[in-house]
């Protein structure tokens, strides 16, 4: 990252993860309390406690941001949210948890090539880098992803097509969120 991102789309960014990251908690949550393994359930509380936790360290390093649960969710993050709190209640503990994954795996993808690629001494962008590319973000994320596939093994043919059929429908509305925010913040949603 070098510094080029307008402020802007990245504060309506921070304001609608700010608010995503409630019902992310929720779903996982909802997931954990299915899970008959105890081990894995302390792993997606785990995981839920340290997605919640976002939300602190959101308000510490970007007060500027004018962070409130009183904003309205923008329609892609409503439509994600939606989507895969649905599926966790609903659905199988596999079928919910590949609702949510494409989050998991899309943050620790862009955030490794962040790190790779260098970013700018005085990189205003820094504190979120460091929070998505620390140890405890990937721990978490790799928690998720062994469990993940851990289900996907055990899982048979007809779950394995719904959890790839959730992954897919929830990559695509990640990919809605990122797409609303770069292109329409600021906007009039």
């Amino acid at each position: 990252m070098n510094n080029t991102l307008d402020y802007e789309k990245f504060k309506f960014y921070l304001q609608q993860d700010f608010l995503y990251v409630v019902d992310c908690t929720r779903a996982l949550l909802i997931i954990a309390a299915k899970f008959n393994d105890v081990e894995i359930m302390n792993k997606l509380i785990c995981v839920a406690v340290g997605t919640f936790a976002t939300r602190d360290y959101y308000s510490k390093h970007f007060a500027d941001c004018g962070l409130s649960d009183s904003h309205k969710k923008s329609r892609s993050c409503s439509a994600f949210t939606n989507f895969f709190v649905r599926i966790a209640y609903h659905n199988s503990v596999a079928e919910g948890l590949a609702a949510s994954y494409p989050c998991f795996c899309i943050y620790q993808i862009v955030v490794c090539h962040i790190v790779k690629s260098k970013t700018t001494a005085d990189n205003k962008y820094q504190k979120w880098i460091d929070l998505f590319s620390s140890d405890e973000a990937n721990t978490m994320i790799d928690d998720v992803t062994s469990i993940m596939n851990n289900l996907y093994k055990k899982s048979n043919n007809d779950e394995r097509k719904n959890m790839l059929g959730f992954f897919r429908d929830g990559l695509q509305l990640e990919m809605e969120f990122w797409n609303e925010v770069y292109y329409k913040a600021g906007s009039n949603l």
